[in-house]
């Protein structure tokens, strides 16, 4: 458990006494009804959106505890307590999103038979759909993705953190993020990521790497760390061996619903 150093002073005598409080009373956000929805309705990365939507009141209990959030405390916060935060906001907004306009239905137009007919895609505008507010603010998928977690952290391992309720996402992880596990939680979603053979492989006879286009459509942001090769290398398998000059071709992404 992290701590935090506070003093108590005296205005007496002059003297304070340093004392030793869990960081968690000071701050973070509280997941509890969040776990409990993974507890109960999450196996193996798959949600039962029928289930969450019968149990309506601990899905508004989740959105609550969000919501209750005041900027005064969240201001308080670590940059890893708002990082995770925002994460969990993005995978909390996106089972409300499916569990809103559930069971999912074919949409109408062209876009909509690109896609599964159980799929995200068929909400119209489903990223710009502002189902939470949060810190007085009403936001959407894409806010919270590029606004908040993307411009303001920069940091590419969000990318396998953030689920949008889809098979070709990262796994839904069965615990909310947290400040004092949060790196090696994002480790490990990248590693499981890239160990995924559905998401990530490599032919080593025609030194291809095949991957996900999640690493096209954010190229940017792992540009930063050294390039998508060189942060796909520190998460492979060590039996693997990714060659430094590793062509890209590009996977398949499954808009399936994660159900």
């Amino acid at each position: 458990m992290n701590f935090k150093r506070i003093k108590i002073i005296s205005l007496f005598s002059g003297i304070y006494i340093t004392c030793l409080l869990p960081f968690s009373a000071f701050a973070s956000a509280d997941y509890s009804s969040w776990q409990k929805i993974l507890g109960l309705y999450l196996k193996d990365g798959l949600v039962n959106y029928s289930a969450v939507k019968d149990d309506s009141a601990l899905l508004k209990g989740v959105v609550s505890q969000l919501e209750n959030v005041k900027k005064e405390k969240y201001d308080r916060w670590s940059q890893d307590e708002k990082k995770a935060f925002w994460i969990n906001a993005y995978n909390i907004e996106a089972i409300k999103l499916i569990v809103d306009h559930y069971p999912l239905k074919r949409s109408l137009g062209l876009q909509a038979i690109r896609y599964p007919a159980s799929s995200i895609q068929q909400i119209p505008d489903v990223w710009n759909k502002e189902a939470l507010t949060i810190l007085g603010k009403k936001v959407s998928l894409n806010y919270i993705e590029n606004e908040i977690l993307r411009k303001e952290f920069q940091d590419p391992r969000i990318h396998f953190s953030i689920v949008c309720a889809s098979l070709g996402c990262p796994v839904l992880r069965d615990e909310p993020y947290v400040f004092d596990q949060l790196a090696s939680q994002l480790n490990d979603q990248v590693s499981k990521f890239v160990q995924d053979t559905k998401k990530a492989r490599y032919d080593s006879r025609s030194n291809t790497l095949y991957i996900s286009p999640i690493f096209k459509w954010f190229k940017e942001d792992f540009e930063q760390v050294g390039g998508i090769v060189t942060f796909v290398k520190k998460y492979m398998p060590s039996d693997i061996k990714l060659s430094d000059d590793a062509k890209i071709q590009w996977m398949d992404y499954d808009w399936s619903l994660n159900e």
